[in-house]
């Protein structure tokens, strides 16, 4: 009313008020009246829905006109009353979508919108009509006279009022999150059986639908602000609108149900992690390591993103780095288990285990920028364990096979190698060195892997190589068949060559095994034995054919011009002395094996043609000159042993025992060389002592016995199992006759069968000496 009163007062007479006169105006309203005294009528008598759609329709149309300000428009100023307004229905959020509005011309009862295209124009025309006598600086001087209101109470009216669902959905557009949840939770309460503002009853099954398209077009914008915040290295002011809706909605009463929105949260940002590493890998071609690399630097450059701009955006209990970290862990996971589907090569294979347990840990988890923040063993690994095992299973298998047929044609390779015809600087064969790089690669790399993939690949490897080593065997045992006793320098280092191989191959095979003794004990066994039969026929070889260039020189040993000359010895040193370059180029294990045996069987031809009775020494003066003559041959051939660093010292010593027994006269003294003797070699028999006897000429009965006795008491003793010597020396110095003694007691008898006795036992001594010394000469003869 003060408004009016105003305005009557400006206002110069001429002009009648339109607001009190009754006559009707220039363009009266299709329904007669004035339009605004007929509102306030048709409140009282039409429903709530066309009330509540007219008057929101005026309340717009006057906030358009000059008599809006404020946010208030002319009409409150009239006394309706102060009621909230309904909301639009569903098919709002649809219009505006697409970029349509409704039909005005359509009236209220068939859905026109909130108040009537009619009224629209009627209110129009009135507030520009010129037949009502006001100027527009009048009308503005009446909109000036009402009284503003505060922001306070505009903000109260503001969230007073009851929204629609197009208003709630620009709300989302602009993203004002918060606020559009608020208005969302308000319309939910109502579709959960709540009266309507206005004390009526609203349809619940389409509300319901409005809620469901309301909730998904603003999770649909928080997720976009989500995914919109990894990429923004500075602060995203619309996060905190997210973070206000998830606070607000947990705030709720009763369960969160579908609408949990940390849940959402969480799933989004799995959501968003998943297709940037799949926008990151589709359509680059490359290797599997280059997309393993790719992978590699968006999860660190996320991750970093997230430590350094995310965590202080988002509250404490959000534990957003955890949240980002298990959804990046989840999605390389998913892309490597993808990957290990795929029909893949052995180093394909190799990667992804390699991967799986060291590269992501090490090139991911552990950068000094996020590591402080990781704890691996809440993630676990990349594959599951049975992808692990499948894969180490196939790697294994795949292996196996390649070093099979690799091994196999190597082998082929080598044998066509010993047919061929070698110099001497040709003998280093690299035969071992390719046969163990085949397997070598599998048995570092695997362990690196996984201690349990590394026993199991190398396991797989020694039982490979044990099988190869078997058929190496019967190549060389073949090669040495097929020689049919050719003897030449080139053949001699061809085994050379062969038997060097051994070493890196026992080397390689016990590294093997060390991973697992208990598994790898039977295959190492075959292994050695395999190696052993190697060796050995390799030293047979190797030792024939010095002993063949000794043969000329050993024949004279012991002979008639044996004590007179030199030749023999000087000759045999010779041949060692030019067999010992080629006993250099032999492997150092190998090397000792040779050089032992060599040893031994050189000091046997020293031997075997003493004990074998080649030279009878009766005299003392005899004695002497073949002990000192054996003594010092022995030591020149010592000599060239101690060279070649013989481990069979104890070789030195058996020409002096020997010799000792052959030139002692003391009896005591003897039986103590024999004891020596005996703790030296155990394998020294009585046969061997008898034959050293009868050799000196030692007859007395008695003294003989003594003599044995001691052999015999040291035989039977427990020491000797433990002895230092070397056996099997002796037991191959074969005795070509046996001694018989005549048990006598001369003291009884008569002078003249004394003389009797002598004289017979001289005669048969003298035939025997005769018939052994040609027998002798013809088995000497035949032995070498």
């Amino acid at each position: 009313m003060l408004i009016v009163l105003k305005m009557t007062e400006t206002m110069p007479g001429a002009a009648s008020n339109p607001f009190d006169e009754d006559p009707p105006l220039d363009r009266p309203s299709p329904e007669g009246g004035n339009p605004f005294f007929e509102e306030e009528h048709e409140v009282k008598r039409e429903s709530l829905g066309s009330d509540v759609k007219r008057r929101g329709t005026l309340e717009k149309i006057a906030g358009l006109s000059p008599f809006f300000k404020g946010g208030k428009g002319l009409l409150g100023s009239w006394g309706t009353p102060d009621k909230r307004r309904g909301r639009r229905r569903s098919e709002d959020v649809n219009l505006l979508s697409l970029g349509r509005k409704k039909d005005i011309s359509v009236g209220d009862e068939e859905g026109g919108g909130p108040g009537g295209g009619v009224k629209r124009l009627s209110f129009l025309w009135l507030g520009g009509s010129s037949g009502c006598g006001v100027n527009r600086s009048q009308r503005e001087s009446m909109v000036e006279a009402v009284p503003e209101r505060s922001e306070a109470e505009q903000e109260n009216e503001k969230t007073r009022d009851p929204l629609s669902v197009l208003e709630i959905l620009q709300l989302i557009q602009c993203r004002d999150l918060r606020s559009a949840d608020q208005h969302i939770i308000e319309l939910e309460a109502e579709c959960d059986g709540e009266t309507s503002p206005e004390g009526g009853l609203k349809s619940p099954g389409r509300q319901a639908k409005d809620v469901t398209l309301l909730y998904e077009a603003l999770m649909k914008e928080m997720w976009a602000v989500v995914e919109e915040s990894l990429n923004n290295k500075g602060t995203h002011h619309k996060l905190d609108e997210v973070i206000g809706v998830i606070l607000q909605e947990e705030s709720r009463e009763g369960p969160p149900g579908t609408k949990d929105m940390r849940r959402q949260w969480m799933k989004a940002i799995g959501t968003s992690v998943e297709q940037r590493l799949k926008n990151n890998l589709e359509g680059k071609m490359g290797s599997l390591s280059s997309q393993a690399d790719r992978v590699k630097r968006i999860a660190v450059e996320d991750l970093t993103t997230v430590k350094d701009h995310l965590v202080c955006s988002y509250p404490r209990d959000f534990e957003v780095f955890r949240v980002y970290l298990s959804a990046y862990h989840s999605g390389i996971s998913d892309w490597l288990s993808t990957t290990a589907q795929r029909n893949l090569e052995t180093n394909e294979i190799y990667f992804i285990l390699d991967w799986n347990s060291n590269v992501y840990y090490r090139d991911v988890l552990s950068r000094p920028e996020i590591s402080p923040l990781v704890n691996p063993l809440e993630l676990g690994t990349l594959l599951s364990p049975q992808t692990r095992s499948l894969l180490e299973q196939q790697c294994v298998n795949a292996v196996q096979l390649r070093i099979s047929q690799r091994l196999e044609e190597e082998l082929r390779t080598e044998q066509e190698h010993w047919k061929k015809e070698h110099k001497v600087d040709d003998i280093q064969s690299t035969f071992s060195m390719r046969a163990i790089q085949i397997m070598k690669p599998h048995v570092e790399r695997a362990p690196v892997i996984s201690k349990g993939f590394g026993i199991v690949m190398s396991q797989s490897c020694l039982r490979c190589f044990s099988d190869f080593l078997q058929s190496f065997q019967k190549a060389v045992e073949q090669f040495h068949a097929e020689q049919n006793g050719v003897t030449s320098e080139s053949y001699i280092y061809r085994i050379i060559g062969i038997v060097n191989c051994c070493p890196p191959f026992r080397e390689f095979a016990n590294r093997m095994a060390q991973f697992d003794s208990s598994q790898g004990e039977e295959p190492l066994r075959q292994s050695e034995k395999s190696l052993d039969r190697i060796i050995n026929l390799g030293t047979k070889t190797i030792c024939d054919q010095v002993l063949h260039d000794l043969k000329p020189f050993s024949k004279k040993l012991l002979g008639r011009r044996w004590l007179n000359s030199s030749d023999a010895c000087e000759g045999m040193v010779a041949a060692l002395t030019d067999q010992v370059s080629a006993l250099r180029k032999i492997s150092q294990g190998p090397f000792q094996v040779v050089v032992s045996e060599l040893h031994r069987r050189v000091f046997l031809e020293l031997v075997r043609p003493l004990l074998q009775g080649k030279m009878i020494c009766n005299t003392s003066k005899t004695r002497r000159k073949v002990s000192n003559k054996m003594k010092d041959e022995a030591r020149q051939l010592g000599q060239i042993f101690n060279k070649l660093e013989s481990p069979q010292t104890s070789l030195h010593n058996v020409i002096p025992r020997l010799t000792e027994i052959l030139v002692l006269e003391d009896t005591a003294s003897m039986q103590m060389e024999v004891g020596m003797l005996v703790s030296d070699f155990p394998d020294f028999r009585k046969h061997h002592l008898l034959a050293l006897m009868d050799i000196r000429g030692l007859w007395d009965p008695s003294q003989r016995q003594e003599i044995l006795g001691v052999l015999h008491d040291l035989q039977d003793m427990d020491c000797l199992s433990t002895s230092r010597g070397t056996p099997g020396f002796f037991s191959e110095v074969p005795i070509i006759r046996e001694t018989c003694c005549v048990n006598v007691n001369i003291s009884r008898a008569s002078q003249l069968g004394r003389r009797t006795l002598s004289r017979l036992s001289f005669q048969g001594r003298s035939t025997r000496s005769n018939a052994s010394n040609g027998l002798r000469s013809e088995v000497q003869n035949n032995h070498l």
